[in-house]
């Protein structure tokens, strides 16, 4: 049996008790940011996005709970840091919900900008569900583990869960880079609204792949303290404040675009050539102001 050391047990689940109460105060920012900006949202997105921000609200409940057992409720007993206490255990569970919900935001928007293409929806839907079932499946066996130690006899759990994550992230964003690419007109501003977009895309990706790879890292390398835990605390957090920016990139982006609309020649063989992807391409001498006027590629259309 390992030895009990403060630093990298309690001390790592206080900083990322700490860090996830930050991000926390980002997410109440950007929730209040989403209802003042998205009045006119469908109201299935707007209820998602307060149930997500509750299960966001608890998810912090539970982690200073956990925290504050440990901390304040057993001072002094470092015994009690080998056994896992319920709150950590219900918070894998409210992550996963959690999870599941943001990145069925995100599965919508694949849905409609790849046309219904089942197979890329198969493979995110099955990689999600794998996610939210890894997380049910190690806390309802978690609570029969006798203390952290024995973490390793569901190690296979954590370790296909959280890899699994990392794939279904990348998933997504690799996807919506190439479909978001595909949207790409010629003319600079929607290309430059496309850009933005997948840069958003790709932070999303990035962040969240990171934080669950970390997590892996971490604890494959070091199970017998809670570095592992303190990392996965921040996850969520990650998650939720990925999605809510980009709802609350939307309104700017489409008054950035609300100009002059986006035009394209009338006559595409005098002044434009087909590209081998079918996509028109338009000579130099192409002027808007001689052109039929047609509506730009619309914010809700590539977003949501």
């Amino acid at each position: 049996m390992a030895s009990i050391t403060l630093n990298d047990t309690l001390g790592a689940a206080f900083l990322g008790n700490i860090a996830a109460a930050c991000f926390y105060g980002i997410t109440i920012l950007q929730t209040w940011i989403y209802y003042g900006r998205n009045g006119s949202d469908r109201v299935y997105l707007k209820v998602l996005v307060f149930v997500l921000w509750a299960l966001d609200s608890l998810h912090l409940a539970l982690v200073t709970h956990a925290v504050y057992v440990y901390a304040v409720t057993d001072f002094a007993n470092l015994l009690a840091l080998e056994m896992p206490i319920w709150s950590i255990l219900i918070q894998v569970v409210v992550t996963g919900i959690s999870d599941l919900l943001v990145r069925g935001i995100f599965c919508q928007r694949v849905w409609r900008l790849s046309n219904r293409n089942w197979p890329l929806m198969i493979a995110i839907v099955v990689t999600t569900l794998t996610v939210f079932g890894g997380s049910i499946a190690f806390a309802i066996k978690g609570f029969s583990l006798p203390d952290y130690f024995a973490l390793s006899r569901i190690s296979d759990i954590l370790y296909i869960s959280l890899g699994v994550g990392v794939v279904a992230d990348i998933l997504i964003a690799a996807s919506m880079c190439v479909l978001l690419a595909k949207r790409r007109t010629g003319f600079a501003k929607t290309d430059s609204m496309v850009r933005v977009l997948i840069l958003y895309s790709v932070n999303t990706g990035a962040l969240t792949s990171l934080c669950a790879l970390i997590c892996l890292i971490t604890y494959a390398t070091m199970p017998d303290n809670f570095i592992f835990i303190g990392v996965y605390f921040v996850l969520p957090k990650l998650f939720l404040n990925s999605l809510l920016a980009t709802l609350n990139a939307r309104r700017p982006l489409r008054e950035a675009g609300s100009g002059p609309m986006v035009s394209i020649p009338i006559s595409t063989t005098s002044n434009s050539r087909m590209s081998h992807s079918g996509m028109p391409q338009y000579s130099p001498g192409a002027r808007e102001d001689q052109v039929s006027l047609i509506p730009p590629v619309s914010v809700e259309v590539l977003m949501y």
